[in-house]
């Protein structure tokens, strides 16, 4: 037996913190609109922008689906830019049912610089950025007073036993 995570369960993990994270946008909108110098972003809206953009970079490619123009994503509203992590959510799982374990070991070309990495990398790689940038994101809110009322922690989640 592999005693690994299964991607089904980083991907669920992954769309429970997500929706927290739409939860608290919800409730303190103002939290969005604040300036962040997080990864270059400018404002909160535009990390999360960037980490969803990551996700669905990274979903397309595991599909084969040509690359998005990212300038042309609506994402005013929040339902927009959270409709941006539904669209790569759901990519990622129709790559999981169909994609066999050779598909998942083939390195590809990431279609910049001369970066190459398995798919197996690129799911993993998508997962862990957006846990590396909700973790500056969760310390920079507090920071400012947007205190969240829940664990970031894989081992408090409910989406894995």
């Amino acid at each position: 037996m592999d005693p690994g995570v299964r991607f089904s369960e980083l991907l669920a993990y992954n769309e429970d913190e997500t929706g927290r994270w739409k939860q608290f946008f919800e409730k303190g909108p103002a939290a969005l609109e604040l300036a962040c110098d997080v990864a270059g972003a400018g404002t909160v809206r535009n990390l999360v922008l960037h980490v969803f953009q990551t996700e669905l970079f990274f979903a397309n490619l595991l599909n084969g689906i040509a690359k998005t123009d990212f300038g042309r994503l609506p994402s005013a509203t929040q339902e927009e830019l959270f409709e941006i992590h539904a669209d790569a959510q759901a990519k990622f799982e129709r790559a999981l049912s169909t994609l066999t374990a050779e598909q998942w070991d083939e390195v590809m070309p990431l279609g910049f610089r001369d970066f190459k990495a398995s798919r197996r990398k690129m799911l993993v790689q998508a997962m862990l950025h957006g846990v590396h940038h909700r973790a500056q994101l969760a310390t920079f809110l507090r920071q400012q007073g947007f205190k969240q009322d829940w664990s970031h922690d894989i081992l408090l989640s409910a989406a894995m036993p």
